[in-house]
């Protein structure tokens, strides 16, 4: 069961347009969210980061649902679930129409909500990490800056990671820098100084990198927006990363180099981790 364009409908019965710009250029924008129990409760902050990235876009031809339809929406999608998590996706493709690159003109935009399955307990563990070679994080992209369909980059340091024996991969700045993995935010501790990348990177400033940094502050941790090398990270009291699905998540190596992590910084980190835990779901 899914929702699309204003209907539940089976999976095997929905249809999208070959001529819809999300399947023909990857026009359009989506949010994944954590549902518990059949609440999200970060559903404010998802629809206000994609209303904004449909400001900047413009000429959406389709209708997102308001807070309270959208909330009652994952709730009956998520009725056949039987974890307690969900992960829900919604998907919002531009519509069909437009000259070429030009979405002048466009309608019958998509809407989609789908709701899976989510296992709490699969890749809970420590992260490695293998350094992208192919992929670098561009300042100017828009791309980098909203949750775009278009997730190519993404994709290919996913494959190379795999090639290393890694599970995510660690993408770098156009100056060589840190600056994220494929899915999350990347953080570091040293002392009580908190390190993570600038908005202006080139990364895409996810919603738990926020919520860390504003409790992070609550409980007299220094923010720093330095540029951070590579090296610098093995002499991290902790590395962590953070994303709005997994939450936070100990990087245990780079590149085969094993990261050890200080007292302090586990301590710490498990503060954080558990803060973000309860933030996102509930504590549950």
């Amino acid at each position: 069961m899914m929702w699309l364009n204003g209907q539940f409908v089976a999976e095997n019965d929905a249809a999208i347009s070959v001529q819809d710009r999300g399947f023909l250029l990857g026009d359009g924008l989506f949010e994944t969210m954590c549902a518990t129990n059949g609440k999200v409760k970060w559903l404010s902050r998802h629809i206000n980061r994609l209303s904004q990235s449909i400001e900047k876009l413009g000429e959406f031809s389709g209708s997102v649902p308001g807070q309270a339809e959208l909330a009652d929406i994952i709730a009956h999608l998520c009725q056949d679930i039987v974890t307690p998590h969900a992960v829900i996706r919604l998907t919002v493709s531009r519509g069909q129409g437009g000259l070429g690159l030009m979405p002048g003109g466009v309608m019958d935009g998509v809407v989609l909500i789908t709701a899976k399955p989510f296992d709490m307990a699969k890749g809970a563990g420590p992260l490695s990490l293998s350094v992208s070679a192919r992929i670098r994080r561009n300042p100017w992209s828009v791309a980098s800056r909203i949750k775009s369909l278009n997730y190519l980059d993404n994709i290919a340091a996913r494959q190379e990671a795999a090639l290393h024996g890694a599970e995510d991969a660690l993408i770098l700045t156009q100056d060589g820098f840190v600056g994220e993995t494929t899915i999350a935010n990347i953080f570091t501790l040293r002392g009580r100084v908190l390190q993570t990348v600038g908005d202006k990177s080139g990364i895409f400033a996810g919603l738990a990198r926020g919520e860390i940094i504003d409790w992070a502050q609550s409980i007299d941790l220094a923010i720093c927006y330095d540029p951070l090398s590579i090296a610098e990270l093995s002499q991290a009291d902790v590395v962590f990363v953070c994303n709005a699905l997994r939450g936070a998540r100990l990087v245990r190596e780079i590149d085969g180099q094993v990261l050890a992590p200080s007292q302090n910084g586990l301590e710490i980190y498990n503060k954080i981790a558990k803060h973000l835990e309860n933030s996102i779901r509930g504590g549950s």
